[in-house]
């Protein structure tokens, strides 16, 4: 099976795809004029009009504000399944100085409606054009005040704050976000190398059968298509990623990055490719 260390190490992706640009150049009106095609990596967070917590927040400030009883879905990287773990249980794995080598990673801690939620706002270019702020029924979203991800209670798509704790070492193997949503994605600590392929036609369906193949383990998806790109995240970037875009995602060191998902009328096509995807494999 793939080693994701060796895959950092041996093979070298360029920097493909990958747009760098300013805080303040990232508008309503680039997004306008270019239609947000390709992922854009902003070094430092000044004129992106986001809040985050600064960088002394620790997993523990996540317990505390978000609760200990919270139940977390955990992902073990060598086997790419989930297992469930309270937030207390998983703060005392995480901060343990003589923790095993078991590498665990938690990308779907959704945090609206807890403490956490003040204490993190998306950049202004995602509030301005996300669905689920300036589509969806405002008074869906106003009753929402549960926290939890249970579906029975979920008044609207609570996916608009995520705050990902990965342990160094952790990979996430090629995947498209969820019902073909764009992502941004912030840095807080540690580091990410993310894979980049674009979502063209062929691209698209050779990751379809990627997928149904049953051999993800044994074939690196970046070597099946044309390009695939590379970036490397430093503590502090910001990260935009454009609806259907596939990516895998590598942890260096132990990392605390703050997240979201959303809609966007420029993607509209897209999103309703992948959810056709999502649909073939179940």
């Amino acid at each position: 099976s793939l080693d994701p260390e060796d895959l950092v190490k041996s093979k070298s992706y360029p920097g493909y795809f990958v747009t760098r640009m300013k805080g303040e150049e990232v508008t309503l009106e680039h997004f306008q004029r270019t239609g947000f095609k390709q992922p854009i990596l902003v070094l430092e967070k000044s004129g992106l009009h986001i809040r985050v917590p600064d960088t002394s927040f620790s997993i523990t400030d996540v317990r505390n504000l978000v609760g200990g009883k919270r139940i977390l879905e955990v992902m073990n990287s060598a086997t790419q399944s989930n297992a469930e773990m309270t937030l207390k249980d998983w703060e005392e794995f995480f901060t343990d100085p003589d923790r095993d080598g078991t590498k665990l990673n938690v990308i779907s801690l959704e945090f609206s409606h807890t403490k956490l939620d003040q204490h993190v706002v998306a950049p202004r270019v995602v509030r301005q054009i996300d669905f689920t702020d300036n589509v969806w029924p405002r008074h869906f979203k106003e009753q929402q005040d549960e926290g939890s991800n249970d579906m029975a209670k979920m008044l609207y798509p609570k996916v608009q704050k995520y705050c990902l704790m990965s342990i160094a070492g952790c990979y996430t193997d090629f995947h498209v976000d969820l019902g073909g949503t764009s992502v941004w994605y912030h840095v807080l600590k540690g580091k990410k190398v993310f894979w980049l392929i674009p979502p063209n036609q062929a691209n698209l369906k050779a990751f379809e059968q990627w997928s149904m193949s049953g051999k993800q383990s044994e074939h690196f998806f970046g070597d099946l298509v044309d390009r695939c790109g590379r970036v490397e995240l430093q503590p502090g970037n910001t990260f935009f990623i454009p609806s259907g875009w596939i990516h895998a995602v590598y942890t260096p060191m132990d990392s605390l990055v703050f997240g979201g998902n959303y809609l966007l009328a420029f993607a509209i096509e897209r999103q309703l490719k992948v959810a056709q995807l999502e649909e073939t494999l179940k």
